[in-house]
């Protein structure tokens, strides 16, 4: 599960229709990669699970498609949750013709639940056919909250909804979906998640102290420690924000004989201070307007 986003970056302008073709070739075969292009930035991310990975996409860039392309600093990826239950409501009834009518109860979740969608709407005033298009877009409304981040660990109900017998498309519910959610979400406000990364851990015993204490300032949460044959043995779970270059640092301070392994353990809060707001792709859906021109024009 890959926990860091990364924008790559190429040569010269005139490599960027070889850079776009490589890239698709490369998430055809691994579609967690998730690349995705930001036309009117000239702008690629893509997701990765950490520095040695970046190595590898570079050399088979290189080798296989013979472009030379750097990657930024990585970034964490975060997500939402919604902060308290509250409802969405969207009436997309103008300019005509056109006709969706949408209210939504949105409630946070357990942690780890991800979406949880139902629908209590009668189909004598929303068919069906319509109830499946809108069951078909909460997920894509959810893929960026109020700070840009994907929306997860919430049940998402639609209460009620209404279609015209003359007035209504299918499309129509294309529209409505995201206005309705994202009018919930900024109801029920959202708090950021961050994913955290359980470790194992062994170093010589005379530098455990330090390792440790390294640890607390990184927000880890320590089990209790392990000695065993002249070496300090500890497991525990560490934020990934934080963590990103203690392999490099544990290697300098153990000169080269400390031991670590991680692996994804879950997502949690953020502590109040972490502030990780996203650039929003696309048209906001709270900006009703705009965002149903834009829409429009694309469908």
């Amino acid at each position: 599960m890959p926990l860091l986003t990364v924008q790559v970056r190429w040569r010269s302008e005139a490599e960027y229709p070889k850079v776009v073709t490589a890239f698709q070739e490369l998430a055809d075969e691994d579609p967690l990669l998730d690349v995705q292009w930001q036309p009117e930035d000239r702008e690629l991310h893509l997701k990765v699970m950490g520095p040695i990975q970046m190595e590898v996409l570079a050399s088979v860039l290189k080798s296989r498609f013979g472009l030379e392309v750097a990657f930024d600093r990585p970034s964490v990826i975060y997500k939402e949750t919604p902060t308290k239950a509250g409802e969405g409501f969207i009436a997309y009834t103008m300019p005509k013709p056109c006709w969706a009518i949408l209210r939504f109860r949105i409630e946070p979740g357990e942690r780890g639940t991800g979406l949880q969608y139902s629908s209590m709407a009668r189909p004598e005033r929303l068919l069906e056919s319509y109830q499946n298009e809108v069951a078909r877009r909460v997920p894509e409304a959810l893929q960026q909250g109020l700070h840009g981040w994907e929306v997860t660990d919430l049940k998402v109900t639609l209460v009620e909804g209404e279609h015209h017998v003359w007035h209504t498309h299918p499309l129509d519910f294309v529209v409505a979906t995201p206005m309705g959610i994202m009018n919930g979400l900024a109801n029920t406000g959202t708090k950021l998640l961050e994913p955290l990364l359980h470790f194992r851990l062994s170093v010589p015993e005379e530098f455990g102290g330090k390792v440790m204490t390294e640890l607390v300032v990184m927000r880890g949460e320590l089990d209790t420690p392990v000695i065993r044959s002249g070496r300090l043995e500890l497991e525990g779970v560490l934020p990934v924000a934080t963590s990103l270059d203690f392999p490099a640092r544990l290697g300098s301070m153990t000169k080269g004989r400390g031991i670590l392994s991680t692996t994804f353990a879950h997502y949690r809060e953020c502590p109040p201070e972490v502030n990780a707001e996203r650039k929003r792709q696309g048209v906001n859906p709270l900006d009703q307007a705009k965002y149903i021109l834009s829409v429009r024009n694309a469908l």
